[in-house]
């Protein structure tokens, strides 16, 4: 996806203070720069985001003003949070001394783990981001890097401030594309976490239904581990994580939402020795080899749950570990290989023939799927809208078409806000 243009920071902070006095020359006054200045700064605001945003005989927001007003709040509330209590004390002083490229370069530093990385993903030179780097270490007066052997990495108060700066410049893209959905304009963009439960069946069908009615918007679909998710969650990398929720999930950052419960089991292909069988044991499931899901995962669980029941004479048999459906239906189809698998995740093997359910209840196996959010987030119009339709698309999962109610509903962005 194209890297955004940025505005000066200044011009932004100025933005703020013309809104809150109502003045210009207030304004201007509170950022220590003349009159005409000011004016200046706000007419090249103005044209970078391509819009009015005060009127000038009243000074007065426009409603594209008030827009950029709420997001410009947010993003420097962000930077703000991303000095440690030992630097709040010149927190104006850092305000007005930190730019973007100071908080791109702490942000991709932190995403790929080194300069060099860091430069070429920004398409800059390393000394240029080191540069950069450095400077933003220099301006909040606290240690963001530390050395640890021949490499560099990040300090506790490094890996804090990465994360504000990567939900910053978040912000931005989010305040560039609700101006545009301001003008019916819906080109933004939606970056959703998957895991294996979703990945086939809720997720894909959701954003197949959005972009036939929002054909300019754009959305990332980004599978990974749980963790490695959860981690772009917080940095603002990803804006909606969806999946089988975590009991245990402790978060001043986040909160899940649930939307149904999955059921597991033991699948197997069509024409698998237990197929027919209606009367399995745990002494036949140990005589196949297994693929099982990754360690931490509530599959895992349910999985070591049922392998409790074998016999201490034939322990599970797990042969592949992975969290790939593709991988899973792949073994599973050219082997006597068993799995524990959603029905929703083979819904289409199922149709076909090409894999079957065994006959072997599993207790306790239900599990919550929802979605992880941050606290605070503020989606865009877009943004709501998917989540809107993730949260009835899934209440509509045990109908006999979820998807054929939604075409029905005319398209109602506006009212999403």
């Amino acid at each position: 996806m194209p890297t955004p243009t940025y505005p000066n920071l200044r011009h932004i902070r100025l933005f703020v203070a013309c809104a809150e006095t109502a003045s210009l020359t207030l304004a201007a006054t509170a950022l220590g720069i003349t009159q005409p200045a000011a004016s200046q700064a706000l007419r090249r605001l103005e044209k970078h985001l391509d819009t009015s945003l005060v009127e000038r005989d009243t000074m007065t927001l426009t409603a594209e003003g008030r827009i950029a007003l709420q997001r410009s709040r947010r993003l420097l509330d962000l930077i703000r949070q991303a000095c440690p209590p030992a630097a709040r004390a010149a927190i104006v002083t850092v305000e007005t001394r930190l730019a973007w490229p100071h908080l791109r370069a702490i942000a991709t530093f932190a995403e790929h783990g080194s300069f060099s990385a860091a430069a070429r993903m920004l398409g800059q030179s390393e000394p240029a981001v080191q540069r950069a780097a450095r400077e933003a270490e220099a301006v909040m007066g606290v240690c963001l890097f530390e050395n640890s052997g021949r490499n560099v990495r990040l300090t506790v108060a490094g890996l804090s401030a990465a994360r504000w700066f990567s939900l910053a410049l978040a912000e931005f893209v989010s305040l560039r594309d609700e101006l545009l959905e301001a003008r019916n304009h819906y080109a933004g963009r939606i970056s959703i976490g998957t895991l294996p439960l979703t990945r086939t069946f809720l997720v894909p069908e959701v954003i197949a239904h959005l972009a036939n009615r929002f054909p300019l918007a754009r959305f990332e679909i980004v599978e990974g581990s749980y963790e490695v998710l959860v981690d772009d969650l917080e940095r603002g990398r990803i804006d909606i994580l969806v999946g089988a929720l975590r009991r245990n999930l402790v978060s001043n950052t986040l909160h899940q939402e649930p939307l149904f419960d999955f059921e597991l089991s033991v699948v197997g292909r069509a024409d698998h020795p237990l197929a027919q069988s209606r009367k399995i044991t745990p002494d036949d499931l140990a005589g196949y080899p297994w693929v099982v899901a990754r360690r931490g995962t509530p599959s895992r669980e349910t999985f070591n749950a049922m392998a409790a029941t074998f016999p201490k004479d034939k322990p599970a048999r797990r042969s592949v570990e992975t969290g790939s459906l593709n991988a899973i239906r792949g073994v599973l189809l050219k082997s006597d290989h068993l799995a524990l698998l959603s029905r929703h995740q083979i819904r289409y093997e199922l149709a076909a023939n090409f894999l079957a359910v065994m006959d072997y209840p599993l207790p306790d196996s239900r599990r919550p799927v929802g979605v992880t959010l941050r606290r605070h987030w503020l989606p865009t119009t877009l943004q709501a809208e998917f989540l809107a339709l993730l949260r009835q698309h899934s209440a509509e999962l045990d109908g006999p078409t979820p998807l054929s109610r939604l075409r029905e509903r005319p398209p109602s962005p506006s009212n999403m806000r």
